[in-house]
């Protein structure tokens, strides 16, 4: 049985730092993200220094949410998904938004004490040009907007999506320099070289596109295939090894589908980020609305 307070993960839950220092959304972590909230557990069978994420950061600052991801991406539009839940309700079975077939996914089964609010994925290949996409879907609303090549003709750098779905443009940032980290294999990940890690995936979200009014945001990060329907054994919070790639049905086999069950794997496969008092103070937020948030 997972061990929840109030649905949030004890695994997981660690109190997220002051943010003394601002922000830059370069893809390379700053001090003002604190102590990371998900350290990776095992190792990569999606190649190591391709796509490995050693570390799991977020932080409030200024109205917005940020997250940062330390690790690689590898360039052949394999998919990052993350999940947010931010507000009360939510999926606890996902229900995809109808966007890049990530309905290959439908009746996956999230972990216990988290419900799916909003739905972001990353890719980034070449296919005619250099180029990183990213989608942003609301699956309370089961909307979505779609912006391709956020770097202008690049794979790695600094950029902004649209609005759309999103009301307020989402910075994008990606960092491909990290060679450390975890290495590739199924067992247990060495979290002193996954911490140190710098560079990866950063994500920059207005607060009010996520529907945020208080309380802990909790966050999940899964390494999937191209076509949504083959997931690696790298997600934040991680799973326990040693442990191979999850495949379409959980049991590292090709389906077609990328249904998995995540309540048949030990621990949460999610982190919790709880802002500071402080912090929601200056968003005019206080106890009372975190309370509300999990009512």
């Amino acid at each position: 049985m997972k061990g929840l307070v109030t649905g949030i993960s004890t695994a997981a839950l660690l109190v997220a730092a002051g943010n003394a220092q601002a922000i830059t959304v370069d893809g390379t972590r700053d001090a003002g993200y604190g102590s990371a909230l998900a350290l990776q557990t095992v190792e990569t069978q999606f190649g190591d220094n391709e796509s490995e994420w050693n570390g799991g950061y977020a932080t409030i600052d200024g109205g917005k949410l940020y997250i940062m991801l330390t690790g690689n991406l590898s360039g052949n539009f394999n998919k990052l998904e993350v999940f947010i839940d931010s507000k009360a309700g939510g999926q606890s079975v996902f229900d995809s938004s109808g966007n890049d077939d990530a309905d290959r996914m439908d009746g996956m089964v999230f972990d216990v004490g988290f419900t799916a609010d909003y739905h972001i994925i990353s890719r980034r290949g070449n296919a005619g040009s250099d180029k990183f996409d990213v989608d942003f879907a609301d699956l309370g609303a089961q909307t979505f907007s779609a912006y391709a090549d956020v770097f202008g003709g690049t794979q790695t750098g600094s950029g902004a999506t649209g609005t759309g779905v999103n009301a307020s443009a989402i910075g994008v940032a990606y960092d491909n320099s990290n060679v450390a980290g975890v290495l590739g294999g199924t067992a247990a990940a060495d979290q002193v070289a996954a911490a140190a890690v710098t560079t990866g995936l950063e994500l920059e979200i207005d607060l009010a596109d996520i529907g945020y009014v208080g309380g802990p945001i909790n966050i999940m990060v899964g390494q999937n295939g191209d076509g949504h329907h083959f997931w690696s054994n790298q997600f934040l919070g991680g799973l326990a090894a040693p442990q191979g790639n999850l495949g379409g049905d959980g049991a590292g086999n090709f389906d077609g589908f990328g249904d998995i069950d995540l309540t048949a794997f030990a621990g949460d496969q999610f982190f919790t980020l709880v802002p500071e008092p402080a912090s929601l103070a200056l968003l005019g937020l206080g106890g009372l609305a975190m309370l509300r948030r999990r009512a």
